[in-house]
């Protein structure tokens, strides 16, 4: 499924598949130490996105986490994507059988926005660069 010679391939869809990932993985850290404890200890009413803030932005960095290192042909990221997002929701589902974890369905709603707009993010980077345009990144320079 995974085609070996695009794995070491750095193009620009790629590298930007992976600033989103460390973009997104800022956003969720910072939500989650300041963000959150922020909102919380002055009691305001967010519209539950300090409760989500981690699968809504987790979701998206960990997708395109994935796409970064994979380098997915344009069908095999979206399966990659389904996949993944239902494992999110999956994973949120099986912790109503944890003893010491709270099944949220705030959380599966967010995974699921999550998803989407990773999707879109997806679809939008696809069209900007085309698999037909795609050359290796070092390459673009030396001609």
């Amino acid at each position: 499924m995974i085609d070996k010679n695009r794995l070491f391939i750095i193009d620009n869809k790629r590298i930007a598949f992976f600033l989103i990932f460390v973009i997104m993985f800022f956003i969720t850290e910072i939500g989650r130490r300041i963000y959150r404890p922020y909102i919380y200890s002055n009691d305001i009413f967010d519209y539950w996105i300090a409760d989500t803030i981690g699968n809504l932005t987790g979701t998206i960095a960990i997708i395109f986490f994935d796409f970064a290192g994979v380098n997915p042909k344009h069908r095999q990221g979206r399966i990659f994507l389904i996949i993944i997002t239902l494992g999110l929701i999956v994973y949120e589902l099986l912790q109503y059988f944890s003893p010491r974890s709270i099944l949220d369905w705030r959380d599966m709603i967010a995974t699921l926005i999550a998803g989407l707009i990773s999707w879109g993010i997806y679809e939008f980077l696809l069209k900007k660069y085309p698999e037909d345009e795609l050359t290796p990144h070092n390459t673009r320079y030396s001609q």
